[in-house]
Protein backbone atom coordinates (compact mmCIF):
# COMPACT_ATOMS: atom_id res chain seq x y z
CA UNK A 1 0.00 0.00 0.00
CA UNK A 2 1.37 3.42 -0.90
CA UNK A 3 1.56 5.40 2.32
CA UNK A 4 0.60 9.01 2.84
CA UNK A 5 3.46 11.23 4.11
CA UNK A 6 5.10 8.57 6.35
CA UNK A 7 7.53 11.01 7.97
CA UNK A 8 4.69 13.35 8.84
CA UNK A 9 3.10 10.61 10.90
CA UNK A 10 6.02 10.75 13.30
CA UNK A 11 5.84 14.50 13.83
CA UNK A 12 4.02 16.10 16.74
CA UNK A 13 0.78 17.89 15.96
CA UNK A 14 2.41 21.29 16.48
CA UNK A 15 4.88 20.53 13.67
CA UNK A 16 2.11 19.14 11.48
CA UNK A 17 0.31 22.47 11.74
CA UNK A 18 3.10 24.03 9.68
CA UNK A 19 2.92 21.53 6.82
CA UNK A 20 1.25 22.63 3.59
CA UNK A 21 -2.17 21.09 2.92
CA UNK A 22 -2.20 18.11 0.63
CA UNK A 23 -4.50 15.66 -1.03
CA UNK A 24 -3.54 12.20 -2.14
CA UNK A 25 -2.22 8.90 -0.84
CA UNK A 26 -3.87 5.76 0.39
CA UNK A 27 -5.55 5.27 3.73
CA UNK A 28 -6.09 1.91 5.39
CA UNK A 29 -8.94 1.23 7.83
CA UNK A 30 -9.36 -1.90 9.96
CA UNK A 31 -12.97 -2.87 10.74
CA UNK A 32 -14.47 -5.63 12.91
CA UNK A 33 -15.38 -7.58 9.76
CA UNK A 34 -15.13 -7.22 6.03
CA UNK A 35 -18.28 -5.47 4.78
CA UNK A 36 -20.26 -8.38 3.35
CA UNK A 37 -23.12 -6.34 1.92
CA UNK A 38 -22.80 -3.06 0.01
CA UNK A 39 -26.50 -2.52 -0.67
CA UNK A 40 -27.49 0.36 1.63
CA UNK A 41 -31.03 -1.00 1.89
CA UNK A 42 -29.72 -4.17 3.55
CA UNK A 43 -27.13 -2.86 6.01
CA UNK A 44 -26.93 -4.77 9.27
CA UNK A 45 -23.67 -4.14 11.15
CA UNK A 46 -21.14 -1.37 11.89
CA UNK A 47 -18.68 -2.51 9.19
CA UNK A 48 -21.36 -2.30 6.50
CA UNK A 49 -22.45 1.09 7.79
CA UNK A 50 -18.89 2.41 7.50
CA UNK A 51 -18.60 1.12 3.93
CA UNK A 52 -21.95 2.72 3.08
CA UNK A 53 -20.77 6.05 4.51
CA UNK A 54 -17.87 5.95 2.03
CA UNK A 55 -19.83 4.73 -1.01
CA UNK A 56 -23.23 6.36 -0.74
CA UNK A 57 -25.02 9.63 -0.07
CA UNK A 58 -28.37 10.37 1.55
CA UNK A 59 -30.78 13.22 0.85
CA UNK A 60 -30.05 14.81 4.21
CA UNK A 61 -27.46 14.03 6.86
CA UNK A 62 -26.94 14.46 10.58
CA UNK A 63 -23.94 16.54 11.55
CA UNK A 64 -21.66 15.84 14.52
CA UNK A 65 -23.82 18.16 16.60
CA UNK A 66 -26.94 16.16 15.78
CA UNK A 67 -28.43 18.88 13.58
CA UNK A 68 -29.88 18.01 10.19
CA UNK A 69 -28.26 19.50 7.10
CA UNK A 70 -28.96 19.05 3.39
CA UNK A 71 -26.81 16.58 1.49
CA UNK A 72 -28.11 15.56 -1.95
CA UNK A 73 -30.96 17.99 -1.39
CA UNK A 74 -30.45 21.67 -2.07
CA UNK A 75 -32.24 22.50 1.20
CA UNK A 76 -33.86 20.63 4.06
CA UNK A 77 -37.25 19.12 3.15
CA UNK A 78 -40.11 21.59 3.33
CA UNK A 79 -43.22 20.42 5.19
CA UNK A 80 -46.58 21.41 3.76
CA UNK A 81 -49.29 22.69 6.14
CA UNK A 82 -50.49 19.84 8.37
CA UNK A 83 -47.15 18.01 8.24
CA UNK A 84 -48.40 15.19 6.02
CA UNK A 85 -46.36 16.02 2.91
CA UNK A 86 -42.82 17.20 2.15
CA UNK A 87 -41.20 18.81 -0.88
CA UNK A 88 -37.74 17.48 -1.78
CA UNK A 89 -35.51 19.46 -4.16
CA UNK A 90 -32.22 17.97 -5.35
CA UNK A 91 -29.04 19.87 -5.97
CA UNK A 92 -28.42 20.39 -9.70
CA UNK A 93 -25.64 18.46 -11.43
CA UNK A 94 -25.58 15.39 -9.15
CA UNK A 95 -24.11 12.21 -10.61
CA UNK A 96 -23.55 8.62 -9.64
CA UNK A 97 -20.11 7.03 -9.74
CA UNK A 98 -20.73 5.68 -13.26
CA UNK A 99 -21.56 9.15 -14.60
CA UNK A 100 -25.31 8.77 -14.75
CA UNK A 101 -27.28 11.80 -13.52
CA UNK A 102 -28.98 11.42 -10.15
CA UNK A 103 -32.61 12.46 -10.53
CA UNK A 104 -35.87 12.61 -8.62
CA UNK A 105 -36.90 9.34 -10.26
CA UNK A 106 -33.90 7.61 -8.65
CA UNK A 107 -34.97 8.97 -5.27
CA UNK A 108 -38.51 7.65 -5.76
CA UNK A 109 -37.24 4.22 -6.81
CA UNK A 110 -34.83 4.04 -3.85
CA UNK A 111 -37.62 4.76 -1.37
CA UNK A 112 -39.89 2.13 -2.93
CA UNK A 113 -37.23 -0.60 -2.96
CA UNK A 114 -36.88 -0.31 0.83
CA UNK A 115 -40.32 -1.94 1.03
CA UNK A 116 -40.23 -4.18 -2.03
CA UNK A 117 -40.41 -7.89 -1.09
CA UNK A 118 -37.56 -8.75 -3.45
CA UNK A 119 -35.15 -6.37 -1.73
CA UNK A 120 -35.49 -8.14 1.65
CA UNK A 121 -34.58 -4.92 3.40
CA UNK A 122 -34.69 -4.73 7.21
CA UNK A 123 -35.18 -0.97 6.85
CA UNK A 124 -38.65 -0.66 5.42
CA UNK A 125 -39.44 1.50 8.48
CA UNK A 126 -37.90 4.47 6.63
CA UNK A 127 -40.56 4.47 3.92
CA UNK A 128 -43.36 3.09 6.11
CA UNK A 129 -44.90 6.55 6.79
CA UNK A 130 -45.29 7.20 3.03
CA UNK A 131 -48.74 6.69 1.51
CA UNK A 132 -48.95 3.35 -0.31
CA UNK A 133 -46.26 1.69 1.83
CA UNK A 134 -48.33 -1.41 2.64
CA UNK A 135 -49.23 -1.91 -1.02
CA UNK A 136 -45.55 -2.05 -1.98
CA UNK A 137 -44.60 -4.19 1.02
CA UNK A 138 -47.30 -6.74 0.24
CA UNK A 139 -46.50 -6.82 -3.47
CA UNK A 140 -49.69 -5.12 -4.69
CA UNK A 141 -47.76 -2.18 -6.18
CA UNK A 142 -44.22 -1.61 -7.44
CA UNK A 143 -43.94 2.01 -6.34
CA UNK A 144 -45.17 4.25 -3.54
CA UNK A 145 -48.36 6.09 -4.43
CA UNK A 146 -47.38 8.86 -2.03
CA UNK A 147 -44.23 9.76 -3.98
CA UNK A 148 -44.86 12.11 -6.89
CA UNK A 149 -42.00 13.04 -9.22
CA UNK A 150 -42.70 16.70 -9.98
CA UNK A 151 -39.66 17.29 -12.17
CA UNK A 152 -36.16 16.02 -12.79
CA UNK A 153 -34.98 17.50 -9.50
CA UNK A 154 -38.12 17.68 -7.38
CA UNK A 155 -40.51 15.31 -5.57
CA UNK A 156 -43.52 15.58 -3.35
CA UNK A 157 -43.83 12.90 -0.65
CA UNK A 158 -47.25 12.42 1.00
CA UNK A 159 -47.52 10.58 4.31
CA UNK A 160 -50.31 8.48 5.81
CA UNK A 161 -49.90 10.16 9.20
CA UNK A 162 -48.17 13.33 10.37
CA UNK A 163 -44.53 12.47 11.00
CA UNK A 164 -42.43 15.60 11.59
CA UNK A 165 -39.25 13.54 11.93
CA UNK A 166 -39.53 12.07 8.41
CA UNK A 167 -36.55 14.19 7.21
CA UNK A 168 -34.47 12.69 10.03
CA UNK A 169 -35.43 9.19 8.86
CA UNK A 170 -34.11 10.14 5.40
CA UNK A 171 -30.71 10.79 6.98
CA UNK A 172 -30.28 7.10 7.87
CA UNK A 173 -27.74 5.43 5.57
CA UNK A 174 -30.19 2.74 4.35
CA UNK A 175 -32.10 5.63 2.72
CA UNK A 176 -29.13 6.38 0.44
CA UNK A 177 -30.04 6.90 -3.21
CA UNK A 178 -28.97 4.23 -5.72
CA UNK A 179 -29.56 4.28 -9.49
CA UNK A 180 -32.72 2.75 -10.91
CA UNK A 181 -31.87 -0.72 -12.12
CA UNK A 182 -28.64 -0.82 -10.10
CA UNK A 183 -26.02 -1.86 -9.48
CA UNK A 184 -26.53 -1.06 -5.81
CA UNK A 185 -22.76 -0.75 -5.29
CA UNK A 186 -22.87 2.35 -7.49
CA UNK A 187 -23.55 5.30 -5.23
CA UNK A 188 -22.97 9.04 -5.06
CA UNK A 189 -20.63 9.09 -2.07
CA UNK A 190 -17.05 10.33 -1.72
CA UNK A 191 -15.54 7.03 -2.91
CA UNK A 192 -16.36 4.56 -5.67
CA UNK A 193 -15.77 0.83 -5.58
CA UNK A 194 -12.44 -0.01 -7.28
CA UNK A 195 -12.08 -3.70 -6.41
CA UNK A 196 -13.31 -6.27 -3.96
CA UNK A 197 -10.99 -8.95 -2.65
CA UNK A 198 -11.18 -11.48 0.14
CA UNK A 199 -11.63 -9.46 3.30
CA UNK A 200 -10.80 -6.08 1.74
CA UNK A 201 -12.59 -3.39 -0.24
CA UNK A 202 -10.52 -1.02 -2.36
CA UNK A 203 -12.19 2.34 -2.97
CA UNK A 204 -11.07 5.27 -5.12
CA UNK A 205 -11.91 8.94 -4.66
CA UNK A 206 -14.90 10.07 -6.72
CA UNK A 207 -14.13 13.36 -8.47
CA UNK A 208 -17.83 14.13 -8.94
CA UNK A 209 -18.76 13.96 -5.26
CA UNK A 210 -21.23 16.75 -4.53
CA UNK A 211 -19.29 18.05 -1.52
CA UNK A 212 -15.88 18.07 -3.15
CA UNK A 213 -13.17 15.49 -3.72
CA UNK A 214 -12.13 13.33 -0.78
CA UNK A 215 -8.66 13.94 0.61
CA UNK A 216 -7.27 10.41 0.08
CA UNK A 217 -6.81 9.09 -3.45
CA UNK A 218 -7.74 5.61 -2.30
CA UNK A 219 -9.11 3.79 0.69
CA UNK A 220 -8.81 0.19 1.87
CA UNK A 221 -11.44 -1.22 4.22
CA UNK A 222 -10.31 -4.52 5.74
CA UNK A 223 -11.97 -6.87 8.20
CA UNK A 224 -9.52 -7.77 10.97
CA UNK A 225 -9.76 -9.57 14.28
CA UNK A 226 -8.28 -7.89 17.36
CA UNK A 227 -4.84 -9.50 17.08
CA UNK A 228 -4.37 -8.82 13.40
CA UNK A 229 -5.59 -5.23 13.76
CA UNK A 230 -3.16 -4.61 16.63
CA UNK A 231 -0.22 -5.93 14.58
CA UNK A 232 -1.21 -3.92 11.50
CA UNK A 233 -1.61 -0.76 13.58
CA UNK A 234 1.77 -1.22 15.31
CA UNK A 235 3.50 -1.72 11.93
CA UNK A 236 1.84 1.34 10.42
CA UNK A 237 -0.08 -0.75 7.87
CA UNK A 238 -3.42 0.84 8.77
CA UNK A 239 -4.16 4.46 9.60
CA UNK A 240 -7.38 3.93 11.55
CA UNK A 241 -8.76 1.04 13.58
CA UNK A 242 -12.52 0.97 14.18
CA UNK A 243 -13.10 -1.97 16.47
CA UNK A 244 -14.54 -2.78 19.92
CA UNK A 245 -11.18 -2.41 21.66
CA UNK A 246 -8.96 0.66 21.35
CA UNK A 247 -5.56 0.26 19.69
CA UNK A 248 -2.55 0.39 21.96
CA UNK A 249 -0.81 3.77 21.90
CA UNK A 250 -3.64 5.55 20.09
CA UNK A 251 -5.72 8.49 21.27
CA UNK A 252 -8.88 6.45 20.77
CA UNK A 253 -12.37 7.93 20.71
CA UNK A 254 -15.50 6.14 21.84
CA UNK A 255 -18.15 5.92 19.15
CA UNK A 256 -21.79 6.23 20.23
CA UNK A 257 -23.29 3.04 21.69
CA UNK A 258 -25.69 2.29 18.86
CA UNK A 259 -25.79 -1.53 19.04
CA UNK A 260 -28.43 -2.71 21.51
CA UNK A 261 -28.97 -6.30 22.65
CA UNK A 262 -32.34 -7.56 23.86
CA UNK A 263 -34.11 -10.68 25.02
CA UNK A 264 -37.50 -10.97 23.33
CA UNK A 265 -40.28 -13.06 24.90
CA UNK A 266 -43.20 -14.15 22.71
CA UNK A 267 -46.26 -13.63 24.90
CA UNK A 268 -48.71 -14.75 22.21
CA UNK A 269 -47.05 -18.15 22.02
CA UNK A 270 -46.13 -18.68 25.69
CA UNK A 271 -49.27 -17.33 27.30
CA UNK A 272 -49.12 -17.03 31.10
CA UNK A 273 -45.52 -18.32 31.14
CA UNK A 274 -44.38 -15.18 29.29
CA UNK A 275 -44.85 -12.89 32.28
CA UNK A 276 -42.85 -15.19 34.57
CA UNK A 277 -40.11 -15.54 31.96
CA UNK A 278 -39.89 -11.80 31.41
CA UNK A 279 -39.74 -11.16 35.16
CA UNK A 280 -36.94 -13.70 35.46
CA UNK A 281 -34.98 -11.91 32.74
CA UNK A 282 -35.61 -8.51 34.29
CA UNK A 283 -34.20 -9.83 37.56
CA UNK A 284 -30.82 -10.65 36.01
CA UNK A 285 -27.72 -8.55 36.62
CA UNK A 286 -27.42 -6.76 33.30
CA UNK A 287 -23.99 -5.38 34.21
CA UNK A 288 -22.71 -8.95 34.22
CA UNK A 289 -24.42 -9.66 30.90
CA UNK A 290 -22.87 -6.52 29.39
CA UNK A 291 -19.41 -7.69 30.42
CA UNK A 292 -20.06 -11.13 28.97
CA UNK A 293 -21.75 -10.32 25.67
CA UNK A 294 -20.81 -6.71 25.05
CA UNK A 295 -18.05 -5.85 22.60
CA UNK A 296 -16.23 -2.60 23.09
CA UNK A 297 -17.63 -0.30 25.72
CA UNK A 298 -20.94 -1.75 26.92
CA UNK A 299 -23.40 -0.49 29.50
CA UNK A 300 -26.65 -1.92 30.90
CA UNK A 301 -29.66 -0.78 28.91
CA UNK A 302 -32.55 0.63 30.90
CA UNK A 303 -35.06 1.10 28.09
CA UNK A 304 -35.80 0.20 24.50
CA UNK A 305 -33.39 2.72 22.97
CA UNK A 306 -29.73 3.43 23.76
CA UNK A 307 -29.19 6.62 25.79
CA UNK A 308 -27.70 8.38 22.74
CA UNK A 309 -31.11 8.06 21.06
CA UNK A 310 -33.45 8.47 24.02
CA UNK A 311 -32.59 9.59 27.53
CA UNK A 312 -33.55 7.03 30.13
CA UNK A 313 -33.17 6.24 33.79
CA UNK A 314 -30.33 3.99 35.00
CA UNK A 315 -30.85 0.28 34.62
CA UNK A 316 -32.77 -1.14 37.59
CA UNK A 317 -30.87 -3.18 40.14
CA UNK A 318 -31.39 -6.95 39.97
CA UNK A 319 -33.90 -8.41 42.37
CA UNK A 320 -34.52 -11.87 43.77
CA UNK A 321 -37.17 -13.99 42.09
CA UNK A 322 -38.81 -17.24 43.08
CA UNK A 323 -38.50 -20.26 40.81
CA UNK A 324 -40.99 -20.52 37.97
CA UNK A 325 -43.54 -23.24 38.70
CA UNK A 326 -43.85 -26.30 36.51
CA UNK A 327 -40.24 -26.47 35.23
CA UNK A 328 -41.29 -25.29 31.73
CA UNK A 329 -39.13 -25.73 28.63
CA UNK A 330 -38.60 -23.03 25.97
CA UNK A 331 -36.48 -22.65 22.84
CA UNK A 332 -33.94 -19.80 22.96
CA UNK A 333 -33.03 -18.55 19.48
CA UNK A 334 -29.77 -16.78 18.68
CA UNK A 335 -28.32 -15.71 15.33
CA UNK A 336 -25.35 -17.57 13.88
CA UNK A 337 -22.11 -15.64 13.41
CA UNK A 338 -22.15 -13.76 16.70
CA UNK A 339 -19.84 -15.33 19.27
CA UNK A 340 -20.82 -12.71 21.84
CA UNK A 341 -24.53 -13.39 21.51
CA UNK A 342 -23.98 -17.15 21.59
CA UNK A 343 -22.03 -16.79 24.84
CA UNK A 344 -24.81 -14.55 26.15
CA UNK A 345 -27.47 -17.13 25.20
CA UNK A 346 -25.53 -19.87 27.01
CA UNK A 347 -25.35 -17.68 30.11
CA UNK A 348 -29.06 -16.92 29.95
CA UNK A 349 -29.70 -20.65 29.67
CA UNK A 350 -27.90 -21.22 32.98
CA UNK A 351 -29.56 -18.26 34.70
CA UNK A 352 -33.04 -19.31 33.59
CA UNK A 353 -32.41 -22.88 34.76
CA UNK A 354 -31.69 -21.46 38.22
CA UNK A 355 -35.18 -19.92 38.09
CA UNK A 356 -36.82 -23.17 37.01
CA UNK A 357 -36.95 -22.60 33.22
CA UNK A 358 -35.27 -25.08 30.85
CA UNK A 359 -34.06 -23.13 27.81
CA UNK A 360 -32.71 -25.04 24.80
CA UNK A 361 -30.40 -22.81 22.73
CA UNK A 362 -30.96 -22.98 18.95
CA UNK A 363 -28.58 -21.21 16.56
CA UNK A 364 -30.23 -20.08 13.32
CA UNK A 365 -29.24 -17.93 10.35
CA UNK A 366 -29.78 -14.18 10.90
CA UNK A 367 -32.42 -14.09 8.14
CA UNK A 368 -34.26 -17.00 9.73
CA UNK A 369 -34.19 -15.29 13.12
CA UNK A 370 -35.68 -12.09 11.69
CA UNK A 371 -38.34 -14.09 9.81
CA UNK A 372 -39.36 -16.09 12.88
CA UNK A 373 -39.63 -12.97 15.02
CA UNK A 374 -41.72 -11.20 12.40
CA UNK A 375 -44.04 -14.22 12.06
CA UNK A 376 -44.24 -14.89 15.81
CA UNK A 377 -42.91 -18.45 15.51
CA UNK A 378 -40.52 -18.38 18.46
CA UNK A 379 -40.49 -18.65 22.27
CA UNK A 380 -37.50 -16.55 23.32
CA UNK A 381 -34.75 -14.87 21.29
CA UNK A 382 -31.56 -12.88 21.78
CA UNK A 383 -31.51 -10.04 19.28
CA UNK A 384 -28.88 -7.39 18.60
CA UNK A 385 -29.81 -4.30 16.64
CA UNK A 386 -27.34 -1.77 15.25
CA UNK A 387 -29.34 1.42 14.89
CA UNK A 388 -28.85 3.30 11.63
CA UNK A 389 -31.19 6.13 12.63
CA UNK A 390 -30.51 9.20 14.74
CA UNK A 391 -33.37 10.64 16.76
CA UNK A 392 -35.96 9.07 19.04
CA UNK A 393 -38.90 8.85 16.63
CA UNK A 394 -37.07 7.18 13.72
CA UNK A 395 -35.24 4.90 16.17
CA UNK A 396 -38.56 3.72 17.63
CA UNK A 397 -39.80 2.78 14.16
CA UNK A 398 -36.51 0.96 13.51
CA UNK A 399 -36.66 -0.93 16.83
CA UNK A 400 -40.31 -1.86 16.37
CA UNK A 401 -39.63 -3.17 12.84
CA UNK A 402 -36.66 -5.28 14.00
CA UNK A 403 -38.27 -6.64 17.17
CA UNK A 404 -41.89 -6.99 16.13
CA UNK A 405 -42.11 -6.70 12.37
CA UNK A 406 -43.83 -4.19 10.05
CA UNK A 407 -47.13 -4.16 11.92
CA UNK A 408 -45.41 -3.25 15.19
CA UNK A 409 -43.62 -0.42 13.39
CA UNK A 410 -46.95 0.75 11.97
CA UNK A 411 -48.47 0.81 15.47
CA UNK A 412 -45.48 2.77 16.76
CA UNK A 413 -45.92 5.32 13.98
CA UNK A 414 -49.57 5.79 14.91
CA UNK A 415 -48.75 6.22 18.60
CA UNK A 416 -46.00 8.76 17.90
CA UNK A 417 -48.62 11.11 16.47
CA UNK A 418 -50.30 11.13 19.90
CA UNK A 419 -47.63 10.53 22.57
CA UNK A 420 -44.04 11.39 23.48
CA UNK A 421 -41.29 8.97 22.35
CA UNK A 422 -40.44 7.94 25.93
CA UNK A 423 -44.01 6.81 26.55
CA UNK A 424 -44.19 5.00 23.22
CA UNK A 425 -40.88 3.24 23.96
CA UNK A 426 -42.22 1.89 27.26
CA UNK A 427 -45.43 0.69 25.65
CA UNK A 428 -43.55 -1.02 22.83
CA UNK A 429 -41.19 -2.85 25.17
CA UNK A 430 -44.13 -4.19 27.19
CA UNK A 431 -46.21 -5.08 24.14
CA UNK A 432 -43.37 -6.86 22.31
CA UNK A 433 -42.07 -8.66 25.40
CA UNK A 434 -38.70 -6.97 25.07
CA UNK A 435 -36.17 -7.06 27.91
CA UNK A 436 -33.35 -4.57 27.20
CA UNK A 437 -29.96 -6.00 28.20
CA UNK A 438 -27.11 -3.69 27.18
CA UNK A 439 -25.88 -1.19 24.59
CA UNK A 440 -22.38 -1.35 23.11
CA UNK A 441 -20.17 0.75 20.87
CA UNK A 442 -16.78 0.70 19.14
CA UNK A 443 -13.61 2.77 19.41
CA UNK A 444 -11.93 4.75 16.63
CA UNK A 445 -8.13 4.64 17.01
CA UNK A 446 -6.20 6.92 14.60
CA UNK A 447 -2.47 6.85 13.93
CA UNK A 448 -0.54 9.88 15.18
CA UNK A 449 -0.82 12.67 12.64
CA UNK A 450 -4.04 11.45 11.09
CA UNK A 451 -6.28 14.51 11.09
CA UNK A 452 -9.91 15.16 10.31
CA UNK A 453 -11.40 12.37 12.43
CA UNK A 454 -15.07 13.33 12.72
CA UNK A 455 -17.46 10.99 14.50
CA UNK A 456 -21.10 11.21 13.47
CA UNK A 457 -24.09 10.41 15.70
CA UNK A 458 -24.73 7.11 13.86
CA UNK A 459 -21.25 5.94 14.99
CA UNK A 460 -19.65 6.23 11.54
CA UNK A 461 -16.60 8.27 10.52
CA UNK A 462 -16.31 10.66 7.57
CA UNK A 463 -13.47 8.77 5.88
CA UNK A 464 -13.23 11.25 3.01
CA UNK A 465 -12.22 14.00 5.46
CA UNK A 466 -9.23 12.11 6.87
CA UNK A 467 -5.82 13.56 6.12
CA UNK A 468 -2.32 13.59 7.55
CA UNK A 469 -1.99 17.27 6.76
CA UNK A 470 -3.92 20.29 8.05
CA UNK A 471 -7.37 20.46 6.49
CA UNK A 472 -7.75 23.53 4.28
CA UNK A 473 -11.05 24.83 3.01
CA UNK A 474 -11.90 23.05 -0.23
CA UNK A 475 -12.51 25.24 -3.21
CA UNK A 476 -16.08 24.95 -4.33
CA UNK A 477 -17.01 22.67 -1.42
CA UNK A 478 -20.71 22.85 -0.65
CA UNK A 479 -21.77 23.78 2.89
Amino acid sequence: MRRLAPLALLLPLAALAGLPPRYGGDLGVALPAAPANLDPARLSDPSELEAARALHSTLVETGPDGALRPALLAALPEAEPGGRAFRLRLRPGLRFHDGRPLTAADVAASLSRLLAPGTRSPHGWIALPVAGADDVREGRASSLSGVQVVGELELRVALDLPFPEFPRALAALPAAVVPRGGPVTTGAGPFRLASRGEGTLRLAAFDGYWRGRAYPDALSLSGMDARRAARAFARGEVDLVVRPESASGAAARELPSTTATYAVVNAKRLGRLAADLRHALLALDRSELARLGGRGHATPLAGLLPPSLLSGSPAPAPRALARVAGNPKVELLVAAGSDGNRALADRLQVKLFDHGVRAAVAVVAPEALASRIASGSFDLAVVSLTFTSVGAQPALLEAAWALGGPQASRRALSRLSQAEPAAVAGELAEELGVVPLFAAGLHASPRPGLLGLEVLPDATVELGDLSVAPRPAREGRAP
